[in-house]
């Protein structure tokens, strides 16, 4: 865990025993007894600590925690400028190999030393024997090639400020802390655990991670995009799986690569070795087999791709179909009265009636329901029968109103006013119904 109360930001994964292994180097190298060595077999390259000249090509190491300034304890941006700067304009060195075995260091003075590795006249190999995480991936990713050595990982992409919080240790072994901060600047000295702390820290974490990515597109000649998409947002990979993604670009050792490169002699600086061993590809006939051989990355790119669209695909038609289903449900529930319980239960079941067709179906289960019920009034009405009156006795031919001659019979048919029932109001609307046809008398026989 990195022990920083200053807010500095860091590009570097942890890695004790490189770490204590560089201590040990860097301590042995620079004690009062101590003569200089070489990390590898060749001549000492004037004017470095642990640079070496073999064969034309001279080999600087990047080890261990990377700091910005000089150290006797670790490396630092400052020691591999100078190298790279005595490499350059030493007179027997054709070509540059940066030897690399480290988690990464601070993320200040890293882009420089990226932007000097750009910038130099002689060409210049990364090889990663170990380890490049994180800073020492920055740095590798702006040589033109990078090599990869068995065992190796690379990557971790991105920035972190990670500290520890001595103050309450402080405090209980007795210790007061007294901090008092000017009054024009309220903002200094922010909690970390604040919201405001938090964000203070975010802001610079997530600017010095913007700053990486767009370093490792501009060395590796891909987008920042492309960065984000395929070297991992922070993970580690072995050099195969680098390799496939376009973050390094073969295998070697440290002996074979400056073997080969004694061999080749001087090249241009302006073309990657990679670049000057491709040959014209002929589109008209491209196959998967061809690209996926000689684009690996770029073949696994579209498909992790053309798999993202149809997962995402899949995943919207999934709810398109239940947004629909609910709207379908709730516009049967809508035109739901509870008269016809089981059309509505099977237009729920059923998955596919809409509430239109429902509502059409209830009508028409409406409609033959009341014809149905015509029908059975009608028959009804045809069987029904008034009881036969008894017969009246007239003199004459009526005449007055209806209601005159129902008072005349009713004054003089006792018979009639027992069939009534002393009732007058209801013979007089028998009378009244009789007259208008509403009623007649069944006969029998």
């Amino acid at each position: 865990m990195l022990i920083d109360r200053s807010s500095r930001v860091w590009a570097m994964r942890r890695d004790d025993v490189v770490s204590a292994q560089v201590l040990q180097t860097r301590a042995e190298r620079f004690s009062d007894d101590a003569a200089p060595r070489a990390l590898i077999s060749g001549e000492w390259l004037d004017g470095s600590d642990f640079a070496r000249l073999v064969d034309g090509i001279a080999i600087v190491p990047v080890y261990g925690p990377l700091m910005r300034s000089f150290s006797y304890w670790s490396w630092s941006y400052e020691e591999v400028e100078r190298d790279l700067r005595l490499a350059e304009a030493h007179p027997k060195v054709r070509q540059i190999v940066l030897d690399i075995d480290s988690p990464g260091g601070l993320a200040s003075g890293c882009g420089d030393c990226a932007a000097l590795i750009r910038s130099l006249g002689k060409p210049v190999t990364a090889f990663i024997g170990g380890m490049a995480a994180s800073a020492a991936y920055w740095l590798a990713s702006a040589a033109p090639r990078i090599e990869v050595g068995s065992g190796a990982i690379l990557g971790s992409i991105g920035s972190v400020i990670e500290y520890v919080d001595m103050e309450p240790y402080f405090e209980k072994l007795g210790a007061r802390i007294i901090r008092v901060v000017a009054e024009q600047s309220p903002n200094k000295r922010l909690d970390p655990e604040s919201a405001e702390g938090q964000a203070e820290l975010q802001a610079l974490v997530d600017a010095a991670g913007a700053a990486f990515v767009a370093g490792v597109a501009e060395g590796r000649g891909v987008t920042e995009a492309e960065v984000l998409d395929r070297f991992g947002r922070g993970l580690v990979f072995d050099g195969g799986e680098a390799i496939a993604r376009g973050m390094a670009d073969g295998k070697s050792t440290l002996s074979a690569l400056v073997a080969g490169l004694a061999g080749r002699g001087l090249s241009s600086h302006a073309v990657s070795a990679s670049a000057a061993q491709e040959t014209p590809m002929d589109w008209a006939s491209l196959t998967l087999a061809a690209l996926r051989e000689h684009r690996p990355d770029l073949v696994t790119a579209m498909e992790t791709a053309a798999t993202q669209a149809a997962a995402a695909a899949q995943t919207q038609a999934v709810a398109d179909a239940a947004s629909a289903e609910r709207a379908r449900i709730l516009g049967i529930e809508d035109i739901d009265d509870g008269s016809h319980p089981d059309l509505v239960s099977a237009a729920k079941a059923d998955g596919k009636t809409t509430p239109e067709q429902l509502a059409f179906a209830i009508m028409k289960a409406e409609k033959n329901a009341g014809s149905d019920l015509l029908r059975t009034r009608a028959e009804a009405d045809a069987s029904a029968a008034v009881p036969p009156a008894a017969p009246r006795t007239t003199t004459g031919k009526p005449s007055g109103s209806i209601e005159d001659q129902a008072k005349a019979e009713w004054d003089r048919d006792g018979d009639l006013r027992a069939e009534f029932q002393d009732n007058f109001t209801s013979y007089l609307a028998f009378r009244k119904a009789e007259a208008s046809g509403s009623a007649r008398i069944k006969r029998a026989g």
